[in-house]
């Protein structure tokens, strides 16, 4: 009885007088048996709340937990586990666990159970790992763990009477199935990748190589082996050196010693030997590896052959090299053919002037002796012979004379360029100067009217005047010769885009089209196209182009409707 109970026979005595009582039969009815059990019942259900807690945890635990009997007859499982495997719990008790597994690995698995049941370790634990065959699960692979199931004295029950079908105490079987399915089809991916990387490099058409992290090398594909006539274990860690010209072999280690040390890029040409003894040249290209975390694990490389480019450089720094002496050779020729133009032009240039000196002399006397001047006046047919000879002569001169200088000017315009010297011109004065200059020179041999015709507000033209001067001079007397008397030619100036265009015009004669592309080629004259016989040296046109070409413009030819234009067009501002 507790303290804080009392019996209903004290409570009795609370109402009657002891004394006076009468005496009668006294029953003591402890509370002790209902105290007990009223603590037995609070211990049970927490027993049992703790046990239903177990219990909940087991079900839901994130694995597949079986218990089974030596025979692996299933006696119970997680409902996670089954709900995983795709069954129900009362689809997997009394059924065998070997059902749950691929075919191919079932003797596996029996063999494991065996060993597992034999070990002399009481506390021995089996990691396996086997494929199942659940149709309704997605699991694929599991890792198996297993071990038996002692007794709560901490002992392994063991059948220790196999004859005996129905032992007092069997043992049991606890196992653990782990998915690890995602870790297997990784490794199964990690190793296709490889396997088609070892393809893929195998099939390359070039050399590849792979180095570990600690320098040395561990792969060679097979255009490598092929190429080398070695194996692969010849060829692994540096036994490729071996191959190497010995010259490059130092030089080789070292360019791959300080990019592995630096973790970098390098690009190296060394000799190879190749399977039949020959070297060959190879332009080898190695890059580090990293993984994705950024981790260092080694290098690739790619070898090439490139003896042919060698070969052919070698080729092209000879072909240079002779390239280099045939231009100093023609340097100094044309160091030797300015010298001789320089000569030739003295030389020639001295006799023409002493002779058209002579001529003009001898008709200054002629006309103090004879009136020659009077002469020359005279129709043709009516001089005297002094004044037809002397009319050939003065007229030869001065052809001569214009054929050296223009062949002169060619000469120096091909083997050097003339250096401009240019001037600011005012186009409108400087044009009606250049017109005025030529009639007066040439006021008994120009029969034709000659016509300015200038764009108002012409800008400034930076040019060479003397170049341009030239240019003009000689299509107006080129328009001269083959223009009739009394004709009109045509001088223009205007403004075209960012040029300006000059413009020559003449009538009487046509260029056929056919001879057009080649009136600018030296000594070219147009055939049965002089009808007054006039005569030219077939220098003047081609040295016109070359002076347009040299100010930097274009020069374009029409002919046609009995007319011909020369049409030049000057960018505003040359260049030095």
């Amino acid at each position: 009885m507790s303290r804080n109970q009392q019996s209903i026979w004290h409570e009795t005595c609370q109402e009657q007088d002891i004394l006076s009582a009468t005496p009668a039969r006294l029953e003591f009815v402890p509370e002790l048996v209902c105290d007990l059990e009223l603590c037995t019942a609070k211990t049970l259900h927490r027993l049992q709340e703790e046990l239903n807690l177990y219990r909940r945890l087991y079900e839901n635990i994130p694995s597949v937990y079986f218990s089974l009997d030596t025979t692996g007859i299933i006696l119970s499982v997680n409902q996670f586990g089954a709900t995983c495997l795709g069954y129900t719990v009362e689809q997997l008790i009394e059924q065998s666990v070997f059902n749950l597994f691929e075919q191919s690995d079932k003797q596996r698995l029996f063999d494991a159970f065996q060993e597992l049941l034999n070990t002399s370790s009481n506390s021995k634990i089996i990691n396996w790992e086997f494929r199942l065959n659940c149709s309704d699960s997605k699991i694929l692979w599991v890792k198996v763990v297993a071990r038996l199931l002692p007794e709560e004295d901490g002992n392994y029950l063991r059948n220790t009477n196999p004859t005996d079908s129905y032992p007092q105490n069997k043992p049991q079987i606890l196992m653990v199935l782990e998915d690890i399915t995602a870790h297997k089809q990784a490794e199964d991916a990690l190793r296709e990748s490889e396997q088609r990387f070892h393809s893929m490099a195998n099939t390359a058409p070039v050399m590849l190589w792979m180095a570990g992290t600690d320098g040395l090398f561990t792969f060679f594909n097979q255009s490598w082996l092929k190429f080398t006539g070695r194996s692969i274990e010849q060829q692994r860690g540096l036994g490729w050196l071996q191959g190497v010209h010995p010259q490059e072999q130092e030089f080789c280690q070292e360019t791959y010693d300080s990019a592995f040390h630096a973790r970098g890029k390098f690009e190296m040409e060394y000799r190879l030997m190749r399977h039949d003894g020959e070297y060959r040249w190879i332009l080898d290209t190695g890059v580090p590896r990293f993984t994705p975390n950024g981790k260092f694990v080694g290098y690739i490389g790619c070898c090439i052959d490139i003896t042919e480019r060698k070969l052919a450089e070698v080729a092209l720094k000879h072909s240079q090299e002779s390239v280099q002496a045939q231009l100093e050779e023609m340097e100094s020729l044309n160091r030797l053919k300015d010298e001789f133009l320089s000569t030739v032009s003295h030389e020639l240039r001295t006799p023409l002037t002493n002779m058209k000196m002579a001529i003009q002399m001898l008709g200054i006397a002629l006309n103090q002796e004879q009136n020659f001047l009077t002469q020359m006046a005279k129709p043709q047919a009516e001089r005297s012979k002094a004044a037809r000879y002397y009319e050939i002569l003065d007229n030869e001169c001065d052809r001569e004379i214009n054929l050296i200088s223009n062949f002169l000017d060619l000469q120096r315009l091909d083997t050097s360029a003339k250096p401009l010297v240019l001037e600011t011109i005012q186009v409108q004065q400087w044009l009606w100067r250049v017109v005025e200059l030529f009639k007066a020179r040439n006021r008994n041999s120009c029969q034709q009217k000659l016509r300015l015709s200038l764009a108002p507000n012409l800008p400034i033209l930076t040019c060479d005047p003397f170049s341009l001067e030239r240019i003009l001079i000689e299509l107006l007397t080129n328009a001269c010769k083959f223009s009739p008397p009394d004709a009109e030619i045509t001088i223009s100036a205007q403004l075209k885009a960012h040029n300006i265009q000059f413009q020559v015009i003449n009538s009487g004669v046509e260029i056929p089209s056919s001879e057009l592309p080649r009136i600018f080629d030296k000594f070219y004259r147009i055939p049965s196209n002089d009808p007054w016989k006039q005569g030219g040296t077939g220098l003047g046109l081609a040295l016109v182009h070359k002076l347009t070409k040299h100010l930097g413009g274009t020069i374009e030819v029409e002919s046609g409707s009995n007319l011909t234009c020369f049409a030049i067009q000057l960018p505003l501002s040359s260049e030095l």
